[in-house]
């Protein structure tokens, strides 16, 4: 009988045992993030025979755009290691119709981009020396592409670019990678030179949203 008694009273006593009041007990633990090693920034300069150069990181690779409607002088900048690509589209502009036109467009880019991420923060570009202005606006939350910028020398050149990654957006898990690269777009952005810089005058307002 005893013997008959004694297994309940056992497994009783562990189920007992198992609850505790300690809330660290079940507690979810906050979820983590595989740790990424960055590699050491060194810039080299990329120049081809497109109309501008500037610098890039020794992990960066530039290609010929993909896109079907590609003109000659875009580029894919490709960070490998890190599954993204910085999108840039260059165009000779013929007036200042256009370029008035291209800037604003680029600008309801960027807001329609803050209707979906939620928050939106520029820096403006500024270089009297070397005839470039624009702005690199970070986007918060989820956007799709969460660092983007243009370039103009504000006569005859517009540069724009676009970062997006392979993978779902997610800020938590890309925070780390994108404020590495963010540091590569600003490099672009401060190095970047017109090959005819010397030979022509701005008259458009430095990195500003033109007005109809």
């Amino acid at each position: 009988m005893r013997g008959k008694l004694f297994c309940p009273i056992f497994f009783i006593f562990l189920m007992a045992a198992g609850c505790n009041d300690d809330d660290s007990y079940g507690t979810p633990k906050p979820r983590g993030y595989f740790r990424i090693d960055m590699p050491e920034k060194k810039y080299v300069s990329f120049e081809s025979e497109c109309p501008f150069i500037f610098a890039l990181p020794d992990y960066a690779k530039a290609y010929k755009s993909a896109a079907p409607n590609a003109e000659p002088c875009w580029r894919d900048i490709f960070f490998g290691q890190f599954r993204a690509t910085l999108y840039l589209s260059y165009k000779q502009v013929p007036n200042d119709s256009i370029l008035r036109e291209l800037i604003n467009q680029n600008w309801q880019l960027f807001e329609a981009h803050d209707q979906a991420a939620g928050g939106i923060r520029d820096s403006t570009i500024i270089r009297d020396d070397e005839k470039v202005y624009g702005a690199v606006v970070s986007l918060g939350g989820n956007a799709a592409s969460q660092v983007q910028f243009y370039l103009t020398d504000s006569v005859h050149h517009f540069l724009r670019g676009s970062l997006y990654f392979y993978a779902t957006p997610n800020k938590d898990s890309l925070a780390p990678v994108l404020n590495f690269l963010k540091k590569d777009i600003f490099q672009l952005a401060y190095s970047l030179k017109w090959k005819d810089a010397g030979n022509k005058q701005g008259n458009q307002e430095p990195g500003a949203k033109s007005q109809d």
